[in-house]
């Protein structure tokens, strides 16, 4: 995480961009006279973040996903061959 003051990030506002797109980094952008900071981030990390809220906002959700981590941490998984959709039928009869 890089910080720098507002002045400088709009000195080298797409330094800033590329900073937050290409190297996944987070840049706190910091105000004079007390004003709150702000933070520049790639849209696909923001996504992300959302992402993360929206499946942990469901107590339920939360629970089972961490309870497959904790699984994963022990050593717990499972390889699997993946299916090729090209084999697959429409009907499960034939």
């Amino acid at each position: 995480m890089r910080a720098m003051h507002a002045s400088e990030a709009r000195a080298n506002f797409a330094a800033v961009l590329d900073a937050a797109t290409e190297d996944n980094d987070e840049v706190v952008i910091t105000r004079s006279g007390g004003k709150e900071a702000a933070v520049v981030i790639s849209l696909r990390e923001w996504e992300a973040m959302k992402e993360t809220a929206y499946l942990l906002s469901n107590a339920a959700n939360a629970a089972w996903l961490a309870k497959g981590i904790a699984q994963a941490e022990a050593g717990q998984t499972e390889t699997r061959e993946l299916i090729d959709t090209d084999d697959v039928t429409e009907d499960p009869d034939a």
